[in-house]
């Protein structure tokens, strides 16, 4: 056989020994060196030219090639790619991480602005009751929401926290002003992440509801407001009896018994309030990140649909929210749902303070474990705390497994 002349009869010839290496044990070994000839050739390079995904590249190049651990070393190439990085989907998303059951009525309230009919209106929310406040804004800044806020609040009592969306007049000083003097504590979820105030999002699309059917049918809108606040929720009791322990009289029928006052024990409704969120899919943890990833600085944070470089500067005060820094000295709050674990570093991180608790969470052996039950402490592999083996209150030890790379 003649020997090969260029890179592309010297692939024909490793994949020819590659596939008689099954019949014949040990001869992979002679073509070692021509392996490693073809790897200095930015053969890697070639197989992600087309920026194909870790598997697809894997099975491409094992159709026509090999070499050991090949397809580590593709792993590992593709996930260091800056353009397949800013271009990686959307994570997924996560279980729900439900609000604590509150103790008794208007405790916490979720507030929020929508807008119909080119018309501003602002909504106010009791999280134990689900009763909600509907009322018409002359004007979306803050003095004008604060107004408002005061009114419910002289009415119904001042909470004990606010939780709000970042809208100007929630993040501005003014509200901050408003908040100190008031004693309520204003609680923000993090920016492009709705879902942590579910309560006022599905509030504010029932209102819109009300008001769009009731000018439909040329009905009055606040005969409808009132019905629903008088109609059961979760199939327990109304708004009305949750907040002001009676029902609302109404153009519907109704005794005079039926309207005296009665109150409703706080720990039924919790029980009925608990039966019905065992039925929604929630996190089993309330970490805002995966210890074992918390020591990792560098992150991608999605912007407009792109993934960009970014660190972790610190965690914010709400679940699974992180202070960001990105190359360009922009600061963001986000999401764990908008950050990806990426093992490139393209962001100078030495001067950026990052906690490091997760990382610790990782390095501590398990409680009531003694030292002598640790077999090895946790190495980093790029800065990453990986498992180690162990032995069990019986003696036997446990290693991890080893995967063979082909």
């Amino acid at each position: 056989m003649e020997p090969p002349k260029d890179k592309g009869e010297l692939e024909t010839v490793l994949g020819m020994i590659n596939y008689l290496s099954k019949f014949a044990p040990g001869l992979s070994d002679i073509n070692t060196p021509l392996q490693q000839l073809l790897k200095e050739s930015n053969m890697l390079s070639r197989i992600h030219a087309s920026h194909l995904g870790i598997e697809k590249s894997k099975q491409r190049a094992r159709d026509i090639m090999f070499w050991p651990g090949m397809g580590k070393e593709i792993e590992i190439m593709i996930s260091k790619c800056s353009i397949c990085l800013t271009y990686h989907l959307s994570n997924t998303k996560e279980p729900t991480i439900s609000h604590k059951i509150t103790d008794r009525p208007w405790q916490v309230v979720t507030t929020d602005l929508f807008t119909w009919n080119n018309e501003d209106y602002l909504v106010t929310v009791d999280y134990y009751s689900r009763y909600f406040e509907l009322d018409k804004l002359h004007s979306t800044t803050s003095a004008d929401v604060i107004s408002k806020l005061k009114a419910f609040f002289a009415r119904h009592g001042i909470p004990e926290a606010v939780i709000s969306d970042n809208g100007p007049q929630y993040s501005c000083g003014e509200f901050k002003t408003f908040a100190k003097p008031w004693e309520f504590m204003h609680t923000t979820p993090s920016p492009y992440y709705p879902q942590s105030n579910g309560l006022a999002e599905k509030s504010l699309h029932t209102a819109n509801m009300l008001i769009e059917k009731a000018k439909a049918d040329k009905s009055d809108p606040y005969l409808s407001l009132l019905e629903y606040r008088n109609s059961p929720v979760d199939g327990f009791k109304s708004p009305a009896q949750l907040l002001m322990s009676r029902r609302l009289r109404s153009t519907l029928p109704s005794t005079n018994q039926q309207l005296l006052p009665k109150v409703v024990s706080c720990k039924d409704e919790q029980e009925q309030r608990g039966c019905t969120n065992n039925g929604t899919k929630r996190a089993t943890t309330t970490d805002r990140l995966d210890p074992c990833l918390s020591s990792r600085k560098d992150r991608q944070v999605q912007d407009q649909g792109h993934w960009k470089p970014a660190v972790i500067i610190r965690a914010a005060n709400t679940e699974r929210s992180y202070h960001l820094r990105t190359a360009d000295g922009q600061e963001y709050r986000r999401n764990k749902r908008y950050l990806l674990d990426t093992k490139e570093s393209q962001i100078d991180s030495s001067d950026v303070a990052v906690r490091h608790e997760g990382a610790e969470l990782c390095a501590t052996p398990a409680r009531n474990a003694s030292h002598s039950d640790i077999v090895h402490t946790p190495d980093y592999t790029d800065g990453l705390p990986t498992c180690t083996s162990y032995r069990t209150r019986y003696g036997r030890q446990i290693k991890p497994r080893v995967i063979l790379d082909l």
